[in-house]
C-alpha cells in the first residue's frame, strides 16, 4: 500500500512544467492584449486630437477671414464689414493660426430690402452670407458658418413742389397741360398728392404760356427766390447729385457707365428686351396692355447723352429716368409714371391723332443757364403725382441699398461642419 502511494506521488512531479508554461502563455496573452489596447487607444486619441485641432484651426481661419474683412472695411466707417463683389460665390484664401492656407467660399444666401420711413436718412438691406473654410491641400476638416450684414446707402427723399420744375425759362404751348395734380383720374389717395404749383422755375427765369394761358396750366406758377445753382440741392437734398443717383441706377446707357448708348429704335422691345423693359404703368394704359410682372416693375434708368440729346419716341415706363451730360427730347405717345430728371434741356411733344405724351409724377430740367427753354407742345400732359414720386424714390433707394456699404450685424452664427 505504501508503494502504491509513493508511486502516485512520483507521477505528479511532472505537472509543474506544463502549468508554468500555460501560465506564461496566459500572461503573454494578457500583456499582448494590454499593449494592443493601449496602442489602439493612443492611436484613437491621437486621431481625435488631430481632428479636433483641424476643426478648431478651420474655425479659427474662418474667424480670421471675418476679422480681415472687418479691418479692410473699417476705414469706411464704424463697424464696417465689406464683402468684395468678386468674392460672392467665388473662392479666396486666408492664412490660419497654424500658418496653413485655407480656401474660403463666400456665398450670399439671402438679401432683403428693409422698409424704412420716408424721413429716414438711410436705405437699408439685410444680407446673410454663407462662409465655408477648408484646408487648401485637402487634408483636414472643413467648417462653415453664417454671417448677417446690413447694407446702407444715403436715402433719396426729393422735394419736388410742381408738376414741372425748370432751372431756366419754361415755355408751354399748343394743347399741352401741366397740372398740380388736383383733378382728373388719380390713383393716389393721399393728402400730399397735390403740389403747391403746376410750374416752378428759378429766380430770374420766365414762364411763357403763349396765347393759351388759361388752358395750359392747372394750378399756380412760381418763380422762386433762389438761384439756378441751388436747384439740385433743393430738389435732391444736400448730399445728393444727379451723378450719384445715376451711379445707383439699375439700367445704364452710355460711355460714362461703359455700356452701349441709348437707342430709340429699340424702345419697341420694351416687353422682351431686359435693358428696355422699364416697367409698365398699367394705371395710365388700357387694361391688358402690360405684360405679366411689368406692372409691378419700377426701374431707375440712367442715360449718358454724351453732350447731345437723348430722344424717346413712344412706348412706356415707370420709375425714374436720369439724363446726364445733355438734354432730353420726348415725342409721340410716351407714357410714363415717376420722376424724370434732366441735367440740361427738356423738350416734350405730343403725337398726332390723339397720341399724347402723358407723364404722372414730376419732371425736373436743371439746365445750364437762365436761357434754357423747356418746350412742352402738342398734346403733352404732365401731372404731379406724389405716389408716383414715392414709387420712383423707392426704386432708386432699393437699388442703392443693395449695393451700399455693409455693416456687421453681430458675429458668426449657425456654425456647422462640412461633410466631404
Amino acid at each position: 500500500m505504501t508503494h502504491s502511494v509513493l508511486h502516485r506521488v512520483r507521477d505528479r512531479r511532472g505537472a509543474a512544467l506544463p502549468v508554468a508554461l500555460f501560465g506564461l502563455v496566459a500572461v503573454s496573452l494578457l500583456v499582448t492584449t494590454a499593449l494592443l489596447t493601449s496602442n489602439t487607444e493612443y492611436a484613437i486619441s491621437a486621431a481625435h486630437r488631430g481632428a479636433a485641432a483641424s476643426l478648431y484651426n478651420s474655425d479659427a481661419a474662418l474667424e480670421q477671414y471675418v476679422a480681415n474683412r472687418f479691418a479692410a472695411g473699417s476705414g469706411a466707417g464704424a463697424n464696417q464689414w465689406m464683402v468684395p463683389t468678386t468674392e460672392a460665390g467665388a473662392v479666396t484664401t486666408v492664412t490660419g493660426p497654424d500658418n496653413r492656407v485655407y480656401s474660403v467660399q463666400v456665398t450670399r444666401m439671402k438679401q432683403k430690402i428693409l422698409a424704412v420711413p420716408r424721413s429716414s436718412p438711410s436705405a437699408l438691406a439685410d444680407e446673410i452670407f454663407s462662409l465655408v473654410v477648408s484646408p487648401q491641400n485637402g487634408r483636414g476638416r472643413a467648417v462653415g458658418a453664417f454671417l448677417r450684414v446690413q447694407r446702407s446707402a444715403p436715402r433719396l427723399t426729393t422735394s419736388i413742389n410742381a408738376g414741372a420744375t425748370s432751372g431756366g425759362d419754361l415755355k408751354v404751348s399748343g394743347n399741352a397741360t401741366i397740372s398740380d395734380g388736383r383733378s382728373g383720374v388719380n390713383y393716389c389717395n393721399t393728402e400730399d398728392n397735390q403740389s403747391d404749383y403746376a410750374v416752378q422755375v428759378t429766380k430770374g427765369s420766365r414762364i411763357d404760356l403763349g396765347n393759351n394761358s388759361a388752358g395750359n396750366l392747372e394750378g399756380a406758377t412760381n418763380v422762386t427766390t433762389w438761384e439756378k445753382s441751388e436747384l439740385e440741392r433743393r430738389v435732391l437734398g444736400p448730399n445728393m447729385t444727379l451723378e450719384r443717383l445715376a451711379d445707383a441706377a439699375g439700367l445704364k446707357f452710355g460711355a460714362r457707365f461703359g455700356t452701349p448708348g441709348f437707342s430709340t429704335t429699340r424702345m419697341s422691345a420694351t416687353q422682351s428686351d431686359t435693358m428696355y423693359n422699364w416697367g409698365c404703368p398699367q394705371v395710365l394704359l388700357s387694361p391688358g396692355t402690360c405684360p405679366a410682372g411689368s406692372a409691378a416693375r419700377d426701374v431707375v434708368v440712367a442715360i449718358d447723352a454724351g453732350g447731345g440729346e437723348v430722344r424717346i419716341n413712344g412706348d412706356y415706363g415707370q420709375g425714374m429716368i436720369i439724363v446726364l451730360n445733355g438734354s432730353l427730347s420726348i415725342q409721340g405717345n410716351f407714357v410714363y409714371k415717376g420722376i424724370i430728371l434732366v441735367e440740361k434741356d427738356m423738350n416734350i411733344r405730343g403725337g398726332n391723332g390723339g397720341n399724347e405724351s402723358k407723364i404722372e409724377g414730376a419732371v425736373v430740367a436743371f439746365g445750364e443757364s437762365s436761357t434754357v427753354e423747356d418746350n412742352l407742345s402738342g398734346t403733352a400732359t404732365i401731372k404731379y403725382n406724389f405716389c408716383a414720386i414715392q414709387d420712383a424714390e423707392n426704386a432708386l433707394n432699393n437699388t442703392a441699398a443693395l449695393s451700399g456699404d455693409q455693416q456687421r450685424r453681430g458675429g458668426t452664427f449657425g456654425w456647422y461642419e462640412l461633410i466631404r
